[in-house]
């Protein structure tokens, strides 16, 4: 397997746009989704009711990185992994659309992803971010 191609360098963003991209996120009543965190020294991760749903796993399951990251499909993975690596190594954030196939096995989807290191003497020490839905790019959701 080749490593995937660089990704345009418009996906990713410097910390100074994280309140526009990020933090004045608001979903409203019907959005799927929500706010998520990842520590990068303990791996725990922390997410919102609405990803949960968005990833197909119930609401009490104890989720791994990667078990979410085996929810990426294929391309979308790949450039997933690769914008994340990106932003921790240069303390970047970044934003992309993703294809998913939920856990539960219900059709795929698209979201949009968009995420933050925080960083401490400039080492990211964690992501947080926003996923949800794109419901125009979804025409399996049920």
């Amino acid at each position: 397997m080749r490593p995937p191609a660089p990704l345009p360098l418009q996906f990713s963003w410097p910390l100074t746009e994280r309140a526009a991209r990020i933090d004045r996120w608001k979903g409203d009543a019907g959005t799927i989704g929500g706010r998520w965190s990842f520590d990068l020294l303990s791996g725990e991760m922390v997410w919102e009711r609405g990803i949960y749903e968005l990833f197909g796993f119930p609401a009490d399951a104890r989720i791994t990185r990667r078990s979410a990251a085996d929810c990426y499909v294929g391309e979308s993975r790949a450039a997933m992994e690769q914008l994340r690596a990106h932003a921790i190594m240069h303390c970047r954030g970044f934003t992309l659309d993703v294809e998913i196939a939920p856990a539960s096995g219900a059709p795929h989807h698209w979201m949009r992803l968009a995420a933050a290191p925080i960083c401490s003497a400039k080492r990211a020490v964690r992501l947080e971010g926003v996923k949800h839905l794109l419901p125009l790019r979804c025409s399996t959701w049920g």
